[in-house]
This record gives C-alpha cells, structure tokens and sequence, in this order.
C-alpha cells in the first residue's frame, strides 16, 4: 500500500511540474531599489534612464530586430538632401494630465532641449537641430545643420527628445 501511494504522489508531482511550467509567465518582473529622482527626460541624473523610458515616449521607437517604426509620429518624410524632416504626428494622445500631444507640444519640448544644448551635447543630434517647427496641428518639422544618417535612431533614444506636458516645464 505503501509502495502504491509514493507511486500516486510521484505521478502527481510529476504531472504538477508540467502544469507549473505551462503556466510559468512569459515576462519578469524586478524591482528597483532606489529613489529614481526627478523624471524629467530633458534633464540627467544616475539611475533614471530606465524609468524614464518606461513613462515617456518618443516619436519613433526602436523594435527588436533593430529596425525604427513610428510611435507618437504616424509617419515622416525627409528633404532630398535630408537636412529637413517633417513628422506626421498621431492625433489621439494626451499628456496623463489631458493635455494634448500635438506639433506644438512636441516643438516646445525640443525647444526645451535645445535651450539647454550644452548639457545634451553628448548627443550629436542636439548640435545637428537647427530649427523645430510646428507646422499643423499634426505636422512637425525639424531642419538639420546636415544630413544627419542616425537622425531617427537617436531620436529613439530614452533621453532627451521625449515629451512632457507643456505645462510641465
């Protein structure tokens, strides 16, 4: 008798570990254990990279394959000799306190940026923009110094080109 009940639990332990598996999720959760600060994304201090990708967005976004797909931009055209770059913004955001995501939201935060050159100049993107404009309500345009080639990829970047309510500054 006892030789068949370590046979029943056997088997049902057996049988348990293939259900836990099967129902194991598919994503990790951490946990960070440290005040990240200010989350500004026109601003720096240590540890907040990575929340500030978490709540801001940018107009485009990396994918895992490596490639750039738009984000709070639907789509985007650039100038023959690539110096000016027009983005067709999604009309369906708002900021988490209702204000609108719009051309002049977005132009006012590169603005904002750009005000502060000096601490961003790490990223050559901050030194290519030379004007920032909105066009529409739906329309942003940027002009380059140049031909910048890692123009979208940088705009991907976690920090500084993401967007905060205007009102926020």
């Amino acid at each position: 008798m006892l030789s068949t009940l370590r046979r029943t639990l056997f088997a049902l332990l057996a049988c348990a570990s293939f259900i836990v598996h099967a129902a194991a999720p598919d994503e990790i959760t951490t946990a960070w254990p440290v005040n990240v600060g200010p989350l500004n994304p026109h601003l720096y201090t240590p540890n907040q990279m990575f929340a500030q990708s978490m709540v801001y967005e940018p107009l485009v976004k990396y994918q895992a394959d490596g490639s750039v797909i738009p984000w709070l931009a639907k789509s985007w055209t650039h100038s023959e000799d690539g110096k000016t770059w027009t983005f067709t913004l999604r009309d369906d955001v708002k900021f988490s306190n209702g204000e609108p995501f719009d051309a002049e939201a977005a132009a006012e935060n590169f603005r904002a940026v750009l005000d502060n050159r000096q601490r961003h100049a790490w990223l050559e993107l901050a030194n290519q923009i030379v004007d920032v404009k909105a066009l529409s309500k739906t329309e942003l345009q940027i002009t380059l110094k140049s031909a910048y080639y890692p123009f979208l990829q940088e705009l991907a970047l976690p920090r500084p080109f993401r967007f905060i309510a205007p009102s926020q500054f």
